[in-house]
């Protein structure tokens, strides 16, 4: 495989787009880093054609909705729709040291909700919303959510896929589905729940496949998603 270093290819196209091939790897990140500590209890695995049911009320369809934001909504939608005492606009950080100014909802709960506006057009169109506390209860319409593990996520695209190795800003990055099931509009990072499996093998900007042993060792799993419009 030709590799690409990936910080050459950060915040690029204002997306997080990543394709691989045997002759060519590349990523367009513009996605946020702010790590939770990731402490979950194990979930159990299921099938892919047994997807767990998901509340209507947390449901996320990648490149759709979350919640009751759609693709089409402005942060007035937002506050209509979840009420003015639970939006509020924060600076927010999108790793590398490079900040903007988004909404959140539910701020400073387990479903806060992160929402970066599309550029030039700042609280009119969403370009991504993020996940990440540990506790929170949504989930995509195949049933990933945080504390996802890296079996459930195989199990669920039906096939390996491609992450970014540990220790630096986009740590456990993929939407590197590798043409399986998983919705190309979902981006996950991962998180080691060993984290010690992950030395020396799985460090840097590189990319690794689900099926290397040190990450089932290392017992991945998602601490964050981020949705795209």
């Amino acid at each position: 495989m030709k590799y690409i270093p990936l910080f050459l290819l950060l915040f690029s196209l204002g997306a997080c787009e990543w394709e691989t091939s045997s002759t060519n790897t590349s990523n367009a990140i513009n996605s946020t880093k702010e790590t939770p500590n990731v402490n979950v209890a194990p979930t159990t695995p299921r099938t892919v054609s047994q997807p767990r049911s998901v509340n209507a009320q947390w449901l996320c369809i990648p490149g759709k909705q979350v919640g009751k934001i759609k693709s089409t909504s402005n942060e007035a939608a937002v506050i209509a729709a979840y009420g003015k005492e639970n939006v509020v606009r924060r600076t927010i950080g999108l790793g590398e040291g490079e900040t903007t100014e988004g909404t959140v909802v539910f701020p400073d709960t387990d479903n806060e909700l992160i929402i970066e506006w599309a550029d030039g057009q700042a609280f009119q169109k969403p370009a991504k919303i993020r996940i990440e506390k540990n506790n929170a209860q949504w989930k995509t319409d195949q049933g990933i959510g945080i504390g996802t593990t890296l079996a459930e996520l195989q199990q669920i695209n039906g096939k390996d896929f491609k992450f970014a190795g540990f220790e630096w800003d986009y740590a456990g990055f993929t939407n590197a589905w590798e043409g399986g099931k998983v919705n190309e509009k979902l981006t996950v990072f991962l998180d080691a729940n060993n984290p010690e499996a992950v030395m020396p093998d799985l460090m840097g900007d590189e990319l690794f496949s689900s099926s290397h042993p040190k990450a089932a060792a290392a017992d991945l799993r998602v601490r964050s998603l981020v949705i795209l419009f």
